[in-house]
């Protein structure tokens, strides 16, 4: 899927402005933003349930979704919804064919309960699974693990994974859980005002980021000129942060060996909240491990 150049404007007010990527089937996509960035709004462009914008978005005839809460009939079971919505996309409900994924949601012993007697997280589940009936090629999910416990959103994270992975899916999922968005996605969009701020590809092998503060400017100089272990993110007279999956052992032989001494050393562990707060506070706000 591409999406080319989109703008939306409400009321004379810019909600999207000249927004591009692309997606593929079996990849997972978050969308990760403050409120009124406009993660929903552009949601509902590519799931084209808003028709009026610029821009395009290519190959998104076949997507399901699941945008804000489901709309569900508390008086009919979850298994009616299946068979209900299965009819309204034109295609005959086959339990067999979603069985293993309403056993892995836990869905499948409740699915003659109305959903009157379900529960929030169940609600949304069920949602979830509606959204794949049409056997899209992609899926955009809104907060799809809103209302659920840790364990809970775990087990639903795993479904999508095998969804994506299984059946071809490709999925561009927002949630305010950044733990979330780490455990599943590929890759991270960051939404701001309407526009997109940046992209993070998710490596199961995290890197550090480490700030060193030297004794002079010339000993930043100097390491800055022979370092090899990673990119530099920021420097100034004195300070530099690096990017770097080398261990800290090898950057303290590495100084010796130049005869370089160091004020102060810190290194934290980079994880999307780290990235997420540099992006949009421009530092970072978690803990760092001092050594």
């Amino acid at each position: 899927m591409r999406v080319n150049s989109i703008t939306k404007k409400y009321s004379g007010s810019v909600v999207l402005k000249e927004i591009s990527f692309d997606f593929k089937q079996g990849e997972i996509v978050g969308l990760v933003g403050s409120n009124g960035a406009g993660k929903s709004t552009l949601m509902k462009i590519i799931a084209q349930t808003i028709q009026t914008f610029d821009g395009s978005v290519e190959d998104n005839n076949h997507v399901g979704y699941l945008i804000e809460e489901p709309k569900l009939y508390s008086n009919k079971t979850g298994l009616a919804h299946l068979f209900y919505f299965s009819e309204i996309y034109g295609n005959k409900f086959k339990l067999s064919e979603y069985e293993e994924l309403l056993k892995g949601l836990q869905l499948f012993d409740v699915l003659n309960k109305k959903v009157k007697e379900y529960s929030l997280g169940m609600r949304q589940k069920l949602g979830i699974v509606i959204s794949l009936l049409n056997k899209p090629s992609y899926v955009v999910l809104d907060e799809p693990t809103n209302s659920m416990d840790i364990e809970t959103s775990l087990e639903v994270l795993q479904q999508l994974r095998k969804i994506a992975n299984e059946w071809n899916v490709g999925v561009l999922i927002s949630s305010h859980k950044l733990e979330d968005i780490e455990t599943i996605c590929d890759r991270v969009l960051f939404l701001e005002k309407g526009t997109i701020l940046g992209e993070q590809q998710i490596s199961k092998r995290s890197p550090y980021i480490l700030k060193l503060v030297f004794d002079n400017p010339t000993d930043l100089a100097t390491f800055i000129e022979y370092q090899e272990f990673g990119s530099i993110i920021h420097s100034s007279e004195r300070t530099i942060q690096i990017e770097t999956t080398a261990e800290n052992s090898e950057i303290f032989q590495f100084l010796n060996r130049l005869g370089i001494r160091l004020i102060d050393f810190t290194a934290e562990k980079k994880t999307l909240r780290n990235v997420y707060m540099s992006k949009f506070r421009g530092e970072y706000h978690e803990s760092a491990t001092r050594s």
